[in-house]
């Protein structure tokens, strides 16, 4: 996880909460390709699963560093673009 990612502000924004796997992953995957690399996607989402396992699996398989921020019951799950 990059320290970094939690100070750097995202480029854009998907808010998924209410919305459960595989909706998470999905947006996020589809947001991801239409960015450029450097580029910083926050995923706000309050699915649990979404935030231990499929979010996580989406950044390690493209090698994209990632963070969780814990704000309440809402995450911002923070991945960049590195390719």
């Amino acid at each position: 996880m990059s320290e970094e990612l939690k100070t750097k502000k995202p480029d854009e924004v998907v808010d998924v909460r209410g919305e459960s796997c595989p909706i998470p992953e999905m947006t996020a995957g589809k947001k991801l390709k239409k960015m450029k690399v450097g580029q910083v996607l926050e995923i706000l989402t309050d699915h649990q699963p979404a935030v231990d396992v499929t979010l996580p699996s989406l950044a390690k398989s493209n090698g994209y560093p990632y963070t969780i921020i814990k704000e309440g019951e809402v995450y911002k799950f923070r991945i960049q673009k590195v390719s």
